[in-house]
C-alpha cells in the first residue's frame, strides 16, 4: 500500500478489498463467501490453521474397497449425488422408503465414522441424507464417482468393482435398491387373471445399463434391454436376482414375501 496515502484513504482501499474477497459481510451471502474463503486460506496453511485451533478437514475413516463400499458407490449412482465438494446427499421418499434410509445412514457411518442429517422438501414426501464432508467427498470421488450431472456425464460403474464378482453384485443391488422396481404384473387369458412379480431398473446413463446388463447376463439372470429400461420378466430370474444379489430395501423384500 502507497505509504503517501492517508489512513483514510487506505481504510477505504483496504474496506474494498476486503469487499472483494469476502463481500458484504453484513448479509448472510457475505458471511457465506467470507466463511469459505476462511476455509480455503486454512486448508491451504494446514500449519497456521492448527495453530489458531482451526480444524480444516473432519477426520473420516477411508474403508477398504469391500462389498459394503461397492453396494454405496451403487446408492451413489442412483439416488445420490454431490451438492458440492464438500456436501453429498442420497435422496429418498419419506413415506416408501423410510427403513432403507435408516439403513443407507448406517451404511455411511459404519464406512466413514460420520454424522449425518436428513432435510426433507416441503410440499412433497421426498428427503435428503446430506453428509458435510469433504474428506468423503473427496474418497468417493477417487473410487471412480463423478461430481455432476450424471446424465450429461455418462456415468459407469467403478473398474474396481467390475472386475469382482461380490464387488459387482453389491453395486447392482445399491442401483436396484435406488432406482429400481419390484412390481406385480397382471394378465388375462380366457377369462382367468395371472399374476407374476418383475423388476425393472431405470437409467439414462446407457454404459451404466449396458453395465448392469452384462452383470445380470454373467449372473445367469435374463433380462431385457430396452431404451432406458432393463427389465427382469420371468418369475425364475425374479426368484434368482433376489436369492443371488438380494436387496437391502425392505419394501422390496416384503413385497416378494408377501407375493
Amino acid at each position: 500500500m502507497d505509504r503517501g496515502l492517508s489512513y483514510g484513504q487506505r481504510g477505504r482501499l483496504g474496506a474494498l478489498r476486503r469487499y472483494e474477497l469476502y463481500g458484504n459481510l453484513g448479509t448472510p451471502e457475505g458471511r457465506s463467501k467470507g466463511g469459505r474463503r476462511t476455509c480455503e486460506f486454512f486448508r491451504l496453511h494446514p500449519e497456521l490453521a492448527r495453530k489458531r485451533g482451526f480444524e480444516t478437514l473432519k477426520k473420516i475413516n477411508k474403508p477398504a474397497r469391500s462389498a459394503e463400499l461397492a453396494a454405496f458407490i451403487g446408492i451413489m449412482l442412483g439416488d445420490g449425488g454431490f451438492r458440492s465438494k464438500y456436501q453429498l446427499t442420497v435422496s429418498y421418499n419419506s413415506k416408501t422408503d423410510r427403513e432403507f434410509s435408516e439403513y443407507v445412514a448406517k451404511l455411511i457411518k459404519r464406512l466413514f465414522n460420520v454424522e449425518h442429517k436428513i432435510f426433507r422438501r416441503k410440499g412433497n414426501l421426498g428427503a435428503d441424507i446430506v453428509v458435510s464432508s469433504a474428506g468423503v467427498v473427496n474418497f468417493l470421488l477417487n473410487q471412480g464417482l463423478i461430481a455432476g450431472n450424471k446424465i450429461k456425464h455418462q456415468v459407469d460403474i467403478p473398474i474396481w468393482i467390475k472386475k469382482n464378482q461380490e464387488f459387482r453384485k453389491a453395486c447392482v443391488r445399491g442401483l436396484f435398491d435406488t432406482d429400481g422396481s419390484l412390481y406385480c404384473h397382471r394378465y388375462k387369458v380366457n377369462s382367468k387373471w395371472y399374476e407374476y412379480l418383475k423388476l425393472d431398473f431405470t437409467s439414462c446413463s446407457k454404459p451404466l445399463l449396458n453395465s448392469v446388463y452384462n452383470i445380470l447376463s454373467g449372473l445367469k439372470i435374463k433380462s431385457s434391454l430396452k431404451g432406458v429400461h432393463i427389465t427382469v420378466s420371468a418369475q425364475a430370474d425374479v426368484n434368482r436376482y433376489l436369492a443371488v444379489v438380494g436387496s437391502s430395501n425392505i419394501k422390496f423384500v416384503d413385497r416378494w414375501k408377501r407375493f
